[in-house]
């Protein structure tokens, strides 16, 4: 491996280990019941706070994990996605849950290039399935 795979890969945990602290440190108060009631009851979430918590510490978890960062990956921008959704729909700020969602990708930029694989198409695909298409 080369000094900049080193960077690359070393600023990828960088990032990923800010975000997985932010959602395990949020998890933690949902799971052990430090967060308000009275904020839950204003989300009006329809589920108990507890699940939303083990959800987002799994996901967390999954992230971190080099086996499972892919779908660490999925399950983190869904989360961070329904989080700006929610902060939407109720007209609050949603930049912090934005920038944990970007700082989640370009992680993955950096430490798992293999989750992009699939938006790359080779030229000789792009030929084939050009060729397939006119062939119909």
């Amino acid at each position: 491996m080369n000094a900049n795979q080193n960077w690359n890969t070393a600023i990828g945990w960088v990032l990923h280990s800010l975000v997985a602290a932010a959602m395990v440190l949020a998890a933690s108060a949902k799971l052990f019941g430090l967060f308000p009631a009275d904020q839950v009851a204003k989300m009006g979430l329809g589920v108990p706070i507890q699940v939303i918590g083990v959800g987002e510490l799994a996901s967390a978890l999954l992230l971190l994990y080099p086996g499972t960062s892919s779908l660490g990956l999925l399950l983190t921008s869904g989360f961070w996605g329904g989080a700006i959704c929610l902060h939407m729909s109720k007209g609050e700020p949603f930049v912090l849950q934005s920038l944990f969602l970007l700082l989640t990708w370009i992680g993955a930029y950096f430490r798992v290039p293999g989750a992009f694989a699939s938006f790359a198409v080779s030229s000789s695909n792009r030929l084939a399935t050009q060729k397939a298409t006119i062939a119909r």
